[in-house]
């Protein structure tokens, strides 16, 4: 019976007792305590002095025994539990989604003031500020030849603990030009695999996903000295972030805080404090530089911007850029946005019912192993400028490089690649709108191209062949998407044309502007 006793006094000076300090100060007010009660409660002591010590037996005995049961059932409890573990190893080593949600560090706001350096160094490493994030936003984009992309995203993520993601991206369409309102795309990660679904051909994919090591610091310097040009290509400069796209944007708004930013003399802070959906945020203006206009593509009156962006994380919360009017040219418009709460993990499971598998992605894809041995030359995207160096450039080394010269056809990238002695083009054009892209390339028949998922759609039956501007081209239909790939041969050289949100036949019409680059030549 002593050894419970002691176990007891033992059990509980290291639980419910463990965090009291009674000192000389407590000892001295429980004495001045019973001393003033003792003077108001003098016959009430003289009855109590019968009861309470039997009283005071049952409630210890009653107490003793009610936690020697709890013991042993405790004890019965965890010898149970360890030879479950002996007898079931395979079992519970299986990996499972933990169904107990855990309690990210309460949000605070932030109040103090901020330098210009200040806030772009929280923009440029949100990833350090914020541990789960759950929010909705929509975003609007004028280009440049007046076409507009509008999307809603919702998304929730956990950046620490249970490691996960969910992003849910709907485009809307004007329904009269595409023939659907919407389009729907998911995409769902956990510490093991990373799923996107497609809901209008009612498709997903699957793959492995393994979280990014953690990068150091990025200070404003290390992100202004990356070429406007070169932002998008050098992510590895970047803090790290999980596999989401749109989301991205405001979460870990690296690249839009590297191109709108870079120049400190063109934007200011406009106030230190502004309430936002409940967060505090300072908001800063300034002037579009005509570079970063032309390099976002937008359109081209735009002549001012202002971000808001969240003090305590740095989340980019919104955005606006505007014309010289005033009036809106994009823009970022939170509808909600919740830092640090729980998040169930199984919101990092994804639902597939009605969901299969492309059937292109289905068959294996097999790498040619002397792709290693592929070098880029030279490759620019977006920023006109640059893409059209680069197009001069595979016009003096190339002389079987062939061109698209139609009227609604714009440039939007150029590239120059190498295997060994052999040389090779890649040009992309877009077509009437942002989602209808054709996709070029030319190379020596025997030389090893890139595989490349714009080239290796699956095809269907092959068509009629037929020759234009002297390449002899057989044309295919590609399965299960809107588009075609066409395949011509002119002596060595070898032309694909691979169109995307483009019928065939109008793929087919557009090739009859596709020639040689020294007719580009002779008509300047």
């Amino acid at each position: 019976m002593d050894d419970v006793l002691k176990k007891i006094v033992q059990t509980m000076n290291e639980t419910v007792l463990k965090d009291i300090n009674f000192n000389e100060k407590n000892q001295e007010n429980v004495r001045q305590t019973i001393h003033k009660r003792n003077k108001k409660s003098f016959h009430v002591k003289r009855k109590l002095n019968y009861l309470l010590p039997t009283v005071i037996t049952l409630l210890f005995f009653l107490g003793t025994s009610y936690f020697i049961i709890n013991e042993l059932k405790f004890q019965s409890r965890e010898e149970k539990i360890t030879g479950l573990n002996k007898n079931n190893e395979a079992f519970l080593q299986e990996p499972k989604i933990d169904p107990h949600l855990s309690t990210p560090p309460e949000q605070k706001e932030f109040y103090e003031e901020m330098t210009k350096k200040d806030v772009v160094a929280k923009l440029l490493n949100t990833v350090d500020y914020f541990h789960t994030a759950a929010g909705k936003f929509e975003e609007y984009s004028l280009f440049y030849d007046d076409s507009v992309s509008t999307s809603i995203i919702e998304y929730k993520l956990s950046l620490k603990n249970e490691i996960g993601g969910y992003e849910k991206v709907t485009t809307l369409f004007d329904e009269k030009v595409m023939g659907f309102k919407e389009s729907i795309q998911e995409y769902i990660y956990n510490n093991e695999k990373l799923w996107s679904k497609e809901s209008l051909n009612k498709t997903y994919q699957v793959q492995d996903y393994q979280s990014e090591p953690t990068r150091k610091v990025v200070t404003p310097e290390e992100a202004f000295n990356i070429k406007l040009k070169d932002v998008d290509k050098e992510n590895t400069k970047f803090r790290e972030r999980p596999h989401i796209t749109a989301s991205g944007t405001s979460l870990f708004p690296y690249e839009i805080t590297s191109i709108y930013l870079r120049n400190m003399q063109h934007w200011e802070i406009e106030k230190q404090n502004e309430e936002l959906l409940g967060h505090n945020t300072i908001v800063l203006f300034g002037k579009m530089d005509g570079q970063v206009v032309e390099r976002m593509k937008m359109k081209g009156t735009t002549d001012t911007f202002r971000f808001w962006v969240d003090k305590d994380t740095g989340i980019l919360m919104k955005y606006e850029t505007y014309d010289k009017d005033g009036k809106l040219t994009s823009y970022l418009h939170p509808e909600r946005l919740d830092v640090n709460i729980p998040i169930d993990p199984q919101t990092f499971v994804p639902n597939l019912d009605g969901y299969h598998l492309p059937i292109n992605t289905r068959k294996k894809v097999n790498i040619d192993p002397r792709e290693v041995d592929i070098e880029v030359v030279d490759y620019a995207d977006a920023i006109k400028e640059d893409t059209e160096d680069v197009l001069d450039l595979l016009r003096k080394d190339i002389p079987f490089l062939y061109e698209f010269t139609h009227s609604k056809l714009s440039l939007f990238s150029a590239g120059y690649e190498k295997y060994k002695a052999y040389k090779q083009a890649y040009l992309t054009y877009i077509f009437e709108n942002e989602s209808q892209v054709i996709y070029v390339r030319a190379y020596h028949k025997d030389s090893v191209i890139r595989t490349l998922s714009d080239f290796n759609r699956e095809k269907g039956e092959q068509l009629e062949k037929f020759t234009l501007n002297g390449i002899e081209w057989s044309g295919y239909e590609i399965t299960d998407l809107l588009g075609a790939h066409f395949i011509g041969m002119k002596g060595d050289y070898k032309y694909e044309v691979v169109s995307q949100d483009i019928s065939l036949q109008d793929t087919k019409e557009l090739l009859k502007s596709f020639k040689p680059s020294n007719d580009h030549k002779k008509q300047k």
